[in-house]
């Protein structure tokens, strides 16, 4: 088995897209961190909110289930709030 080589590709200096090469296949990332969100974190909340519905059909896990329920809560606020944070700068102003 041969380890998957990643290759960085670079926008202006920026290092923006990814991919990472198998033996047959090679898997392009375009915007690695847009595509990482969503694997991370869209797969990540529906996986919660999923898990946490099957865990409520049973009396004796359904804590798990509501604790899983939170998560999924919880992971969907502080989405917006990243993306929010991503796109503000503070700065001092200059006095004229």
């Amino acid at each position: 088995m041969r380890i998957p080589k990643i290759k960085n590709y670079t926008n202006g200096g920026d290092t923006k897209d990814i991919s990472i090469a198998g033996q047959s296949l090679e898997i392009y990332f375009k915007e690695k961190y847009a595509s990482l969100q969503l694997l991370g974190g869209d797969i990540l909340v529906g996986i919660f909110f999923v898990s946490g519905s099957i865990l409520n059909f049973f009396q004796s896990v359904s804590l798990y289930g509501n604790i899983l329920y939170l998560l999924g809560s919880i992971s969907l606020t502080i989405r917006p709030l990243l993306k929010i944070t991503k796109r503000i700068w503070i700065y001092k102003q200059n006095p004229n």
